[in-house]
């Protein structure tokens, strides 16, 4: 019998909107999160790429709190298209569950052993002071958002139409631009009548400008993929901290998408610069990559703890990490 060889994994180069903001606003943190973390999954990696990774998985409590209602959700919508409607009582049971194990295993540093498997909070790594009432509140408001979804009118159309007109839930999708893939997570779309609905849940504030390049970038892999043409693509912020939230259209037009693909291409032409070799993804050195000169900024970055920004004695002890020594 064969052995099995397995395929290396290839840090291939990409973009998506949050990578962009990114790499906006630390050139050093971005480096650290594509380039440092690689290979960190590996418990035996180095020690420096190993906390990389593990400082690259943190999360604040707000992307928590966001990613964790996006998750249920998804798990809702998943079920009714299986045929196996969820009460909002036991899509609630299941969040505070999820977010109660992962308070838990975040607050005894279990992701230092296993990040993959417990999500650590950037709270617990560096020792924010959080009342437990704030605590409370983020999960309260969590539940809220659960509740103004089920309540919405755009959810009793949903379990009552035919799910075949689902398209998306959650997945990650790619398309190509300026030889890059380019990410995009749709939240959830669907057909209906001949056009394409693009959704995209908000669990905070609605920012409608902020949001424009992403939308774009929606639209495009909306055309691209299902073959629609513009005017047939239609794009919605759903915000859940509302009470009976209601669709909130977003304008889609050849200028948003000219927009788009130019902003695309000046931030993938900026990344591609600080490659030593851009066909094979490889950064220049380390000190090439800029960093923020926004120190409140720097307070609130996952990888503070080996970033010698502000942290003038930390050459020395990041070559003690490398030795294992730290």
């Amino acid at each position: 019998m064969g052995t099995i060889r397995r395929m290396a994994l290839e840090n291939v180069f990409s973009w998506s909107k949050s990578r962009d903001e990114q790499f906006r606003e630390c050139q050093r943190k971005y480096y650290y999160d594509k380039y440092l973390s690689w290979g960190g999954w590996d418990a035996s990696s180095p020690r420096l790429t190993r906390l990389a990774y593990i400082y690259k998985n943190l999360k604040n409590r707000w992307a928590w709190k966001g990613e964790t209602v996006h998750h249920i959700i998804e798990d809702v919508l998943k079920s009714y298209r299986s045929g196996r409607p969820v009460t909002l009582e036991d899509a609630l049971t299941r969040l505070t569950e999820q977010m109660r194990a992962h308070y838990r295993a975040s607050k005894a540093k279990k992701y230092m052993d296993d990040p993959k498997r417990h999500p650590g909070l950037f709270e617990h790594e560096y020792a924010v002071a959080v009342p437990d009432a704030k605590w409370k509140d983020l999960h309260d408001t969590s539940a809220d958002c659960l509740r103004n979804f089920y309540g919405s009118e755009l959810f009793k159309e949903l379990v009552e139409e035919d799910k075949t007109s689902w398209l998306i839930i959650e997945d990650l999708e790619e398309f190509e631009h300026d030889g890059a893939r380019v990410y995009v997570k749709l939240d959830f779309a669907r057909r209906k009548g001949d056009t394409v609905e693009i959704y995209d849940w908000k669990t905070g504030k609605n920012d409608a400008e902020g949001a424009r390049v992403q939308i774009g970038a929606y639209a495009l892999y909306a055309m691209g993929k299902w073959g629609v043409p513009l005017d047939r693509v239609r794009a919605y912020l759903f915000n859940l901290s509302t009470r009976s939230p209601r669709p909130s259209p977003q304008a889609l037009d050849e200028g948003l998408i000219e927009e788009t693909r130019s902003f695309m291409s000046r931030s993938i032409a900026g990344m591609r610069q600080l490659l030593e070799d851009p066909a094979r993804n490889i950064p220049k050195p380390e000190e090439v990559f800029a960093h923020t000169e926004d120190r409140n900024y720097c307070a609130r970055c996952n990888f503070y703890k080996i970033c010698d920004k502000y942290n003038p004695s930390l050459r020395p002890d990041r070559a003690a990490t490398l030795t294992g020594r730290a």
